[in-house]
């Protein structure tokens, strides 16, 4: 079996930053050995963060403009965190934490492999239904790949933990890789449909180690 790679992190401007709406946060303020968790509700890029402020006694204590706090989070196997500082605490009618946009943040991989950005012609099967995608990224574990809409072809009816196969090359190898999955998560926009898929964990040793090799290749390319 093909060597995982160390965990690492990595260090990225904060313009990279990755934070879906709803995603949970742990925040620590600076001195107060305590974290609390909130939810992250918005920003503006570049500017500030807006956080929910939880109903815990005491906490508001700790939140006026300037004070430091550390944040951390997870996103698609990954462990973001950065530093910041308050810039507003509103109150009313909502109890709203306003952060400054991060200069930079680490990012610690939790995958055996990481996930790097692509373009592999794929065809994927929904149950009897062979489709022609995209995989638009890929680690070890699993990928992102959308489906494009054809004339005089619907698009697939498909749902969270419905299995699926796909097929595809690698660039630089003449052999065709098959891969069973389930997909994590579907999303449809206009008319692509975007699949996140989760890679079954019997995957033969070798298929895994072509894979490890070309995430590798890629990300030492982009210098990842």
């Amino acid at each position: 079996m093909a060597e995982q790679p160390k965990k690492r992190i990595d260090r990225k401007s904060g313009a990279t930053l990755t934070l879906p709406l709803g995603t949970v946060i742990m925040v620590e303020p600076a001195g107060l050995g305590q974290r609390f968790k909130t939810e992250f509700l918005g920003m503006e890029r570049g500017r500030y963060l807006i956080l929910r402020i939880p109903r815990i006694p005491g906490v508001s204590e700790h939140l006026y403009p300037d004070k430091a706090v550390t944040l951390r989070y997870v996103h698609e196997g990954h462990i973001y965190g950065f530093s910041s500082e308050v810039v507003w605490v509103m109150n009313a009618p909502f109890k709203l934490l306003f952060l400054r946009y991060p200069e930079e943040v680490e990012i610690l991989n939790l995958r055996g492999c990481q996930r790097v950005d692509c373009f592999l012609p794929t065809a994927i099967k929904f149950k009897e239904d062979w489709q022609q995608g995209v995989i638009l990224n890929i680690s070890c574990g699993g990928c992102q790949a959308v489906v494009e809409q054809r004339a005089g072809k619907d698009l697939p009816t498909v749902g969270v933990d419905d299995a699926v196969v796909l097929e595809f090359r690698l660039v630089g190898s003449e052999q065709s890789i098959m891969v069973g999955g389930l997909t994590k998560s579907v999303n449809l926009s206009e008319r692509r449909l975007f699949l996140g898929i989760k890679f079954d964990d019997d995957i033969p040793d070798y298929t895994t180690g072509l894979i490890e090799r070309y995430v590798d290749s890629v990300a030492d390319y982009l210098g990842e």
